[in-house]
């Protein structure tokens, strides 16, 4: 709030339209467009919110846009850090998908278990079995893990894991591929180099690329694909 005093109404008024057209030019807009947008879950919304109480900015969620879009507007320097506060969300959002979409392909080929009631075993979450899978294709020789909500040291040659009290308790590592016969996989296929999952931009030119537009074109051929990967 300002409170303008001066010798006349017509001084009073000439540093209003100053002040107004002062804070006119330092207001900026900007946008952020991205299908990821529609990921956001409640604790991202509701650090949109906080930072828009705490930089005083204006902040539109418009999710029912395809792609969804988030606008920003305020004083120039707090749509900037606001805007970039967005772009690490957005990155956030990125890299759980991506990790999901390999911890998904590594329980395909293996599973870690741990043990469960009655002398039986029950599978890691993916996420924790992908863990472990890297710490062994690593060659790490412990990696800690959560076990009904604590701590244990799994000890990736001997596959028994010790809690903080020092129990032990034995764990399975179960491929799921050693019965399926060896298939010949494409010979345009780069080499994995010993990676259990291998995420790879296809270019225009590629075969795979080729083909899955294609098929999207025969149902979806009003939109344009950005990658495929």
């Amino acid at each position: 709030t300002f409170q303008i005093c001066g010798e006349s109404q017509k001084n009073v008024d000439a540093t209003e339209s100053w002040l107004k057209d002062l804070i006119l030019k330092e207001q900026f807009e900007n946008s952020i467009s991205d299908d990821l947008i529609g990921n956001f879950d409640e604790s991202r919304i509701a650090a949109l919110e906080d930072l828009q109480r705490r930089k005083r900015v204006i902040i539109q969620l418009e999710n029912k846009q395809s792609p969804p879009c988030i606008k920003i507007s305020g004083i120039s320097r707090d749509v900037c850090f606001v805007f970039m506060e967005v772009q690490k969300m957005i990155q956030e959002v990125k890299d759980a998908k991506e990790e999901q979409c390999k911890a998904e392909l590594v329980y395909n080929l293996v599973e870690w278990r741990y043990p469960g009631s009655n002398n039986s075993f029950v599978a890691f979450d993916k996420v924790t079995n992908m863990k472990l899978e890297d710490a062994k294709i690593a060659k790490k020789p412990h990696l800690t893990v959560k076990i009904n909500k604590k701590n244990y040291k799994v000890d990736l040659n001997s596959l028994q894991a010790n809690d903080d009290q020092g129990n032990t308790i034995n764990i399975q590592r179960v491929p799921k591929n050693e019965d399926k016969l060896l298939i010949e996989l494409p010979a345009q296929w780069d080499d994995m180099q010993k990676e259990r999952v291998k995420l790879v931009n296809l270019g225009t030119s590629h075969q795979e690329y080729l083909e899955v537009k294609r098929k999207f074109g025969e149902t979806c051929s009003s939109f344009v694909i950005e990658k495929v990967k």
